[in-house]
């Protein structure tokens, strides 16, 4: 019975390995990749997946009809890939359809095809009557104004400001370096009323409430002309919060122990001045709900989500207008996950900044506005935030929210129409190609997208060659428009693809 059960064991052994050998050769076999993707029924304005197992794809394109393409980019957003675009004569007998394409859900289902705005978030109380805290002494505040280390003490510059002014959530400090009377009293005022009776309360209502650093009951705001000449007087900038600010374990000058906000002291007109500070006030308050929940030390949440979540606190458009005709005057220069804006050269980065709104309202349409809050409690930070937040993963949501840029369902917003008319800009803008048209490449940086329209001849049908390095992880789509489209389109047609 011994001698049984070892050669029963010893046989099962042989077994398992045997297995384990079969599934470590089948793990190890690369997959086939997809060389040639025939639709036999292209229906218009609907999206097909060309990704196949590698870096490259072809499709088969019936002749006379327009089509777009977005190549998408999954990788690091500091390099940009190189990806090439070739229609070619195609074959004089089309092979049969490939099994295994991955055909897109409908739009309608696909991606959020809303024409309105996000919801806008009201005030969850009235303003505070309580009467105004006193006036303090002047107060000592530092200030990172160069381009050197962030941890290097001499790069600080020391602000000594005075208490101008006080209400019941908000306490005004002006820099004393400034003559008396260069902001008007009268300016300084409209600042108090405009935070208590509608920033403040509104932010909060949104995001959560804000800290209390140093315990006065007042958000400080630091009124001073340094922030028109940071980094050497190379860079001027309006506002800025830093969560250095709000940790009572940084000690000066490398923090400031209190709940505040730099301020320009040069003020904008009241409309923009209420956008900047709804998006300076966000700051503090995502900065706020980290520290409420964090353990140990602060994780900041990543720079791309924490702009966008303050550019959605902005009621009105001065501080984002410019920034989307950035970003959709050529989408492919834009990377949108973007960790650390200044380590990555792309500190105040027009494009990437509209990059990021635009995607995230995207995702807030497709849900219920509590993703703000949900966002900003988290203790999570930048894609696996947004994962948890949403439910999908992040490769779904970025190839559905390129896919509705690219049909013009995020640009029917009324309120983005109106935006982009003032400025004079024409949207999204795709590259051409045609049958006049060789083989062209596209540079496209991580994290971002390209745009194009092919357009094939009426005489005959055309295969379509993508190619790419498989470090960039594309995500290719395609969808063949409507002839209404292309008839409007075709005599606009550059001819040739954008370098």
């Amino acid at each position: 019975m011994r001698h049984d059960r070892r050669r029963i064991m010893t046989a099962a052994l042989t077994m398992l390995l045997s297995a384990s050998g079969w599934l470590a050769v089948q793990s190890a076999r690369p997959e086939r990749t997809l060389e040639l993707v025939q639709v036999s029924a292209w229906q218009t304005q609907t999206w097909y997946r060309l990704d196949g197992h590698g870096p490259s794809a072809t499709c088969e394109l019936s002749a006379g009809h327009r089509y777009r393409l977005v190549l998408g980019c999954l990788g690091e957003a500091t390099q940009v890939h190189n990806v090439s675009v070739r229609l070619t004569a195609s074959r004089s007998s089309p092979p049969a359809e490939v099994s295994g394409v991955q055909k897109a859900e409908p739009l309608a289902q696909l991606v959020s095809l809303w024409t309105e705005p996000p919801t806008v978030f009201s005030p969850s109380s009235t303003p505070g009557t309580c009467s105004p805290q006193p006036l303090v002494s002047p107060r000592d505040f530092f200030l990172h104004v160069t381009d050197g280390d962030l941890d290097d003490p001499k790069q600080y510059a020391r602000i000594t400001a005075g208490n101008v002014a006080c209400g019941t959530r908000v306490r005004i400090f002006v820099d004393q370096q400034l003559a008396a009377g260069e902001v008007a009293q009268s300016r300084i005022d409209e600042l108090v009323r405009m935070l208590e009776d509608d920033v403040v309360p509104r932010v909060e209502s949104q995001f959560g409430p804000l800290s209390d650093v140093d315990s006065d009951g007042c958000l400080a705001i630091v009124l001073t002309p340094w922030l028109s000449r940071l980094q050497g007087g190379r860079t001027s900038i309006s506002g800025m919060v830093r969560s250095s600010d709000f940790q009572r374990d940084v000690s000066a000058p490398l923090g400031n122990r209190c709940d505040m906000l730099f301020l320009n002291s040069s003020l904008p007109s009241d409309a923009a001045l209420r956008d900047l500070l709804s998006h300076e006030v966000a700051h503090a308050a995502c900065i706020s709900q980290r520290l409420s929940r964090e353990v140990g030390g602060l994780r900041d949440e990543e720079d791309w989500l924490s702009e966008a979540l303050a550019h959605l606190a902005e009621p009105g458009w001065s501080n984002l207008d410019h920034r989307l005709a950035a970003f959709l005057d050529d989408p492919s220069q834009y990377p949108l996950v973007v960790p650390d804006y200044y380590r990555a050269g792309l500190w105040r980065n027009p494009g990437c900044r509209g990059a990021t709104y635009l995607f995230t309202r995207w995702c807030l349409g497709a849900r219920e506005p509590n993703l703000v809050r949900r966002l900003a409690q988290s203790t999570e930070r930048g894609r696996r935030n947004l994962e948890r937040a949403t439910g999908r993963r992040f490769e779904d949501l970025f190839r559905a929210w390129q896919l509705s840029l690219a049909d013009g369902n995020v640009l029917a917003a009324p309120d983005l129409r109106r935006a982009l008319h003032r400025l004079g800009s024409a949207g999204l803008q795709p590259t051409i190609c045609d049958d006049t048209s060789s083989e062209h490449t596209l540079q496209v940086r991580g994290t971002a997208f390209s745009v194009v329209d092919l357009l094939v001849d009426e005489s005959q049908p055309r295969t379509l060659r993508i190619g790419g390095n498989s470090a960039a992880k594309w995500q290719f789509s395609i969808c063949r428009w409507s002839d209404d489209a292309r008839r409007r389109t075709h005599n606009s047609t550059l001819g040739a693809i954008k370098p």
